[in-house]
């Protein structure tokens, strides 16, 4: 089971746009409940890479940059300063 506290790196690509790797299913769950019940920020699609059962999301238009990489920032903030979870719905 991954850390669901652990740094997030957001990257661009230049073909997809922002794309976020997440750890496992419980982290991706976590993560994508966090960016949009917090956030409002949602992703075009996922992949799952079946052999290490790492997630990719990928964010396309779907959001601006910038509003990606706050939620980002706020989010690994929030997990080092107080090493709380979010409460997720």
């Amino acid at each position: 089971m991954s850390d669901l506290r652990r740094k997030l790196e957001l990257r661009i690509e230049p073909e997809q746009g922002p794309v976020l790797e997440l750890d496992d299913w419980n982290h991706r769950d976590y993560i994508e409940d966090v960016l949009a019940e917090h956030f409002g920020v949602d992703y075009e699609y996922l992949t799952e890479d079946v052999k290490s059962g790492k997630y990719t999301l990928y964010f396309c238009d779907s959001n601006k940059v910038e509003d990606i990489e706050n939620a980002i920032a706020a989010i690994n903030k929030h997990h080092a300063s107080s090493q709380d979870l979010y409460e997720t719905i």
